[in-house]
Formats: C-alpha cells, sequence, structure tokens
C-alpha cells in the first residue's frame, strides 16, 4: 500500500473514533445513557451540582457533556488534520519535528486509553498510531 495512504487509514480511524463519539455525546444530550452513571440517581446530583473550580461554571452534567463535545471535535480534527496534510500537503510531512509531533499525539490516545477508558479506543488509537507511524517511515 502507498504510506500515504496508510498515513490517511490511520487518521482516519481518530477521526472515526471522534465522530462515533461525537455521535453518543449529542444522543446523551436528550436521552442519557451512554456516557451518564451507571446509578441513575447520580446522575440528578450531577445536574445539580457544579465543579468547585469557579462559581460561573455551568452543572457538573453540562460540564462533562461540553468536555466530551470538544473531546470528540479534537479527535476528528486530528484525523482530518493529518488526512488532509498526507494527501494535499505531504511535504509537510519531510519535517522530523512534524512526524514526532503527529506520532506523539496518537501516541498520548493510545497512553489515555490505556489508562483511563477502555478496549474500543485503546485499539482503535493503537490501529490509528501504528498505520500513521508505518506510513510515515516507509515515506521519509
Amino acid at each position: 500500500m502507498e504510506p500515504r495512504l496508510l498515513v490517511v487509514a490511520g487518521a482516519l480511524l481518530f477521526f472515526v473514533l471522534g465522530a462515533a463519539h461525537l455521535r453518543m455525546t449529542v444522543a446523551d444530550m436528550k436521552d442519557p445513557k451512554r456516557f451518564a452513571p451507571a446509578k441513575p440517581e447520580l446522575l440528578d446530583e450531577l445536574k445539580q451540582t457544579r465543579m468547585n473550580f469557579r462559581k460561573d461554571l455551568k452543572d457538573f452534567w453540562a460540564t462533562y457533556i461540553g468536555f466530551h463535545f470538544s473531546h470528540s471535535l479534537g479527535l476528528m480534527f486530528y484525523g482530518l488534520a493529518v488526512s488532509y496534510c498526507a494527501l494535499f500537503k505531504p511535504d509537510i510531512f519531510a519535517d522530523m519535528a512534524v512526524r514526532l509531533a503527529v506520532v506523539i499525539f496518537g501516541g498520548a490516545y493510545v497512553l489515555l486509553s490505556h489508562k483511563f477508558w477502555f478496549s474500543i479506543p485503546l485499539i482503535g488509537s493503537v490501529a490509528g498510531v501504528t498505520l500513521i507511524a508505518v506510513g510515515m517511515a516507509m515515506q521519509y
């Protein structure tokens, strides 16, 4: 397979993970199930309290949903930006610092998935960053 297509395939895995996360986040705004606590009574508590960080924060549930939106958009942006560069601006990856940044960013999701999340984002992140790294190694 052409090296830049490996990079695109890996980046699109991150995009798909972000898009799936966004879909679940939007659904939870109307009918909290996916990211809601397993104990339903805790959802009411989350909606009635806020983080202690600042007094002008929204309730904890709204803050939590906002985090999920930003997380989703970040993954989607990463996937699109890396794909775009691989397809239309491949010379940008000639810079070792850029290649390292792209791989380290993807690798951070591997570590986060392993430490805090579950198997689907872990497997997707490992596969995505591996395809990106292999494609870049083959290209440069």
